[in-house]
């Protein structure tokens, strides 16, 4: 850990609701906001990791862990830490809490829907993909130029997200865009297809 280093924001939470319904909600929370993405799940141990990208870094992980508390009540911790390094200014440890808060709204709701609902979401989001493959983004032509021109956020405008194009365009002269930019070449190059679609082309994992 480094020296000035911010423990991970963490949260836990006791609600009188089974596991497999709390399970259900865990898993589509992108349903409500598409800005959180599941990165990876664990169903036997009740994990599930989303993602968020933020301005000026490379985003954040949220890890929530489900634990059964008793038959009708379930223990719910949620923590977030950054995809590189660690939390070192006050300013990131809010904008995590606010992840945590959105996290805890955002399993509530989707807790109180009845399935009729979430099936409206699902088929709602199902409908939004369909538009989006129409403009699908290929794995290999994001690489190529995130390694030639990466250091000026060229791949990052090619996966339409202006924001993180522009931070990298505003910042190029200092060369932190050009060595994360070869970061990204090796994270597209080392990514599965599945997993590609399911961060820049809107596709979920079956």
């Amino acid at each position: 850990m480094a020296v000035f280093a911010i423990p991970n924001p963490k949260k836990t939470l006791y609600i009188d609701c089974s596991l497999h319904v709390i399970r259900k909600s865990a898993k589509n929370i992108t349903l409500l906001n598409s800005k959180y993405r599941l990165f990876s799940s664990n169903e036997i141990f009740n994990q599930y990791t989303y993602e968020s990208y933020e301005f000026l870094s490379l985003g954040v992980y949220i890890d929530i862990q489900l634990n059964s508390f008793s038959d009708q009540k379930t223990e719910i911790n949620i923590e977030v830490r950054r995809k590189l390094g660690t939390f070192n200014e006050s300013h990131e440890v809010t904008h995590a809490n606010n992840h945590i808060v959105n996290i805890t709204n955002y399993l509530a709701h989707l807790t109180a829907m009845s399935p009729e609902q979430i099936s409206l979401l699902k088929a709602k989001e199902q409908k939004s993909i369909q538009v989006v493959t129409k403009n699908k983004k290929d794995k290999n032509t994001a690489a190529i130029l995130s390694f030639f021109l990466g250091g000026i956020g060229i791949h990052r405008f090619y996966l339409g997200q202006t924001i993180m194009g522009l931070a990298y365009l505003l910042f190029c002269w200092t060369f932190i865009p050009a060595f994360i930019a070869l970061i990204d070449f090796f994270a597209f190059i080392f990514t599965t297809q599945d997993k590609f679609d399911q961060k820049y082309n809107n596709q979920r994992l079956p």
